[in-house]
């Protein structure tokens, strides 16, 4: 009996042993499964909400894969990253992908992540109530022979300021200065506390910061749509080569899949604002409460992208070169239940 009983809790103990090797194989399956995905991202700017989320949820691993973030200090290094292999994928605006296409290089949006600019323009608290109550034209007729600080040389905030200036009959360069303050809201709280500056177009959280400082507010409304010529746009995207899409479209499938989710949770005002706050501990609440009401309304809604949305920013992009097939620019067809939309 006692031999019966040593032999059955030897066999017992086997089992058991065989179970927690084959358990923890099984635990290690998800983990040996997921695919790397490199992406680069342009800086730290708040409109990146969706990758924000997706890292911090952990949606790229509910996918199968493994995220590898790198952040690059501009579109145009976005842009040289995705196109040399450097990375799978990019978060970068609609206008580089134009400009590749202009010169011959193909790119794809595949997830469209804001549909209208990532910027306001922003004035001194003076300018701004010298122009209280002015009409559109009226505000940016005020900005000539002012010093309007923008991100970069040739960037999306000075091609839109150029749109403004020729829709008010302002020439650009000649009637603004433009001073370059790149991506940091430290620049512009100090310039425009220094008075280096007298008005600015700098991507959020930067607008949001200066009027946290309480040193300028917002001259003209671009992102909830007050130029029309800057809505419903394609804008801030997800973008890849064509040879992903065609050689690895299950990657391409899963990563418009996560910002899909990503973007869904981001837009939920119980969810998405906390979020962002612990992305941007520096911004004390109600900046960060400031920042999320600006901001979510230029985040799209279901990453879609339409053609009257493409021709829109050729048109005040106007990137010259060859002609441009906006079919292969961009594409909805790796959206989750894109044939229901």
């Amino acid at each position: 009996m006692k031999a019966m009983g040593l032999k059955t809790m030897c066999l017992k103990a086997i089992g058991l042993a065989i179970l927690a090797v084959w358990s923890g194989l099984a635990l290690s399956v998800p983990a040996m499964a997921q695919e790397a995905v490199r992406i680069a991202n342009i800086g730290h700017g708040y409109f990146s909400g969706p990758l924000y989320v997706a890292v911090r949820e952990k949606l790229f691993e509910k996918h199968g894969l493994k995220p590898e973030i790198t952040f690059v200090n501009g579109g145009p290094l976005a842009l040289q990253a995705v196109a040399t292999g450097g990375v799978d994928f990019g978060v970068l605006s609609y206008e580089h992908i134009l400009t590749a296409a202009a010169r011959g290089q193909k790119m794809v949006a595949i997830f469209n992540v804001t549909d209208r600019p990532l910027n306001n323009i922003v004035a001194s608290t003076a300018l701004v109530e010298a122009n209280k109550g002015k009409t559109l034209a009226e505000r940016v007729q005020a900005l000539k022979g002012k010093r309007i600080g923008v991100p970069s040389a040739a960037g999306s905030g000075e091609k839109m300021l150029g749109v403004l200036a020729k829709s008010y009959g302002l020439a650009l360069p000649g009637d603004i200065e433009l001073v370059y303050l790149g991506s940091e809201p430290a620049s512009y709280i100090g310039a425009l506390k220094g008075k280096v500056i007298d008005a600015a177009l700098p991507v959020e959280p930067a607008g949001a910061m200066v009027q946290q400082e309480g040193v300028g507010d917002i001259m003209v409304n671009i992102m909830d749509g007050e130029v029309p010529a800057f809505t419903d746009l394609i804008f801030m995207t997800v973008a890849t080569l064509p040879e992903t899409i065609r050689d690895k479209p299950d990657l391409a499938r899963k990563v418009a899949a996560v910002f899909s989710e990503a973007q869904a949770i981001l837009l939920d005002p119980k969810r998405g604002p906390a979020i962002m706050a612990a992305e941007f501990p520096v911004m004390n609440p109600d900046t960060n409460a400031r920042a999320y009401r600006l901001v979510s309304q230029i985040w799209s809604k279901n990453g879609r992208m339409t053609m009257e949305g493409a021709k829109k920013v050729y048109d005040f992009l106007q990137p010259g070169g060859q002609p441009v097939d906006f079919a292969t620019t961009f594409t909805n067809e790796l959206l989750p239940n894109h044939a229901t939309q």
